[in-house]
């Protein structure tokens, strides 16, 4: 039992260190990713969800004030493309359509506050680019497949070093 209790604190640290945000998100940038995780991944539950939120994560190195800037933009998530093409985004509709499937929009607010936290795991081992299994972009061939979680293929890009499966 104290060799169960020894692991999960290694790895609960571990995982701390993934974020290094000086401080947290604002709660915009909350909505918007969790906005993102929803219309992602929402039919998913929160293990799809958590898959999208790491490839967020990923993307932006681990640094929190990335995360929307860097990663959430232009062309990186479909869900995004009714904004794609302004100067200035505006999320608030996306928001409002995320907001309207409430339990999975409060999940995914759980996992981002988990995230902030250091509490959230990689379910992707690494994972920067993903694509639904119906599928096959151009670009899925130049990188190497990790896992698939849910109705999404994961992947990485070649020599990126990963956690293992």
């Amino acid at each position: 039992m104290q060799r169960k209790i020894l692991i999960l604190s290694v790895l609960l640290s571990v995982a701390g260190f993934r974020v290094q945000a000086s401080g947290f998100l604002d709660n915009e940038d909350r909505q918007i990713i969790a906005t993102c995780l929803v219309l992602e991944a929402g039919g998913e539950g929160a293990e799809g969800m958590q898959a999208v939120l790491n490839v967020i994560l990923n993307r932006s190195g681990g640094y929190l004030q990335r995360m929307v800037p860097e990663t959430i933009k232009y062309g990186a998530f479909s869900c995004m493309e009714p904004i794609w093409h302004t100067d200035s985004p505006d999320y608030n509709q996306l928001v409002q359509r995320a907001m309207s499937q409430t339990g999975a929009y409060d999940e995914a607010l759980q996992l981002v506050a988990l995230m902030e936290e250091g509490f959230l795991w990689d379910n992707t081992c690494g994972a920067t680019h993903y694509h639904a299994a119906s599928i096959h972009p151009y670009w899925a061939d130049s990188l190497r497949y990790l896992t698939t979680i849910g109705n999404h293929l994961f992947y990485v890009e070649p020599g990126r070093q990963v956690a293992s499966l």
